[in-house]
């Protein structure tokens, strides 16, 4: 408040030495200079000050603003991604329902939960499903099952304290399910 105040008196005094045809270029400067790096303010009429945002958190929101506009019209766009049913198994980490090096995915890296098999979508394809979220195909399954591009066996990872027969049980009681989807990113 002292400062508004300040910048009024300041103001006068301009007033004056304007009147008196002196210059007052450089005092003014300070003194506004200093209070607008404080806060920035606006002078609206001569005798009303009003504050007004900080012009980069104003650009943040719009820049915010218009990112969401973007994905909103992606949704809607024609060009939105392409909904098919995806029928989905289930598997473990047991040795007998993986290949002879173990939980380990066709790359040999280890079984991670979000990651899916199946042998017609490329590997690290990232594919949205509804109830599921995202997934990456980060497997290959059995060329009996998994060689159709809506096939996709989803590994479920084992509950802490959980055994080998309840960690099977649970995992097949999934059953076999079918849910919509849309592939995301293909590499």
């Amino acid at each position: 408040m002292f400062k508004i105040k300040t910048l009024l008196y300041l103001l006068n005094v301009i007033f004056l030495f304007n009147a008196s045809n002196i210059n007052t270029t450089t005092p003014i400067h300070m003194v506004t200079e200093e209070i607008i790096k404080d806060k920035p303010q606006a002078i609206i009429h001569s005798t009303e000050l009003h504050l007004i945002e900080n012009p980069i958190e104003i650009q943040y929101e719009k820049d915010k603003q218009e990112e969401m506009k973007k994905k909103s019209l992606l949704k809607e766009n024609v060009n939105s991604p392409e909904w098919k049913e995806f029928i989905l198994t289930f598997y473990t980490s047991l040795d007998f329902e993986n290949s002879s090096a173990g939980a380990v995915t066709c790359e040999n890296k280890p079984l991670i939960p979000g990651g899916v098999a199946n042998n017609v979508i490329p590997l690290n394809t990232k594919i949205y499903l509804e109830n599921y979220g995202q997934v990456v195909v980060n497997d290959r399954g059995s060329h009996e099952h998994f060689d159709t591009a809506n096939r996709l066996d989803v590994f479920i990872e084992r509950e802490p304290g959980e055994s080998d027969k309840q960690y099977a049980h649970r995992i097949n009681s999934y059953g076999v399910q079918k849910v919509q989807g849309y592939i995301l990113k293909q590499t």
